[in-house]
């Protein structure tokens, strides 16, 4: 499902409640998954210092140079917040070298 920009402007205007969830997930070089992620909107945040690469539904495959996009795929790069509309439980995430952590933030919209 694609984000359009009035829902990603939604998502980022939607304050904080009792109603939001927040989850930590430390992302590494070796390739890993939740499966028990709620279906809704996200900001996920990356708080360190390497790009972590995420995907709904299926494994991460970090593409080499001018290769064929992969879809379902994106990069939240360090210091960045980017929306997220989970519509998988799983979500697979690698970095590429080094460590980061992702503080995952659902915010119901309702």
């Amino acid at each position: 499902m694609p984000t359009t920009r009035a829902l990603a402007d939604r998502i980022a205007n939607t304050p904080y409640a009792a109603d939001t969830e927040h989850r930590r997930i430390d992302v590494d070089n070796t390739p890993d998954s939740v499966t028990d992620l709620t279906l809704g909107v996200y900001e996920i945040f990356n708080g360190g210092s390497v790009a972590a690469y995420l995907r709904s539904g299926q494994a991460v495959s970090i593409p080499a140079d001018k290769a064929a996009a992969v879809a379902g795929q994106f990069p939240v790069p360090p210091g960045a917040v980017v929306p997220y509309v989970a519509s998988s439980a799983t979500l697979h995430f690698v970095t590429a070298s080094g460590s980061t952590t992702l503080d995952l933030i659902r915010k119901p919209l309702s």
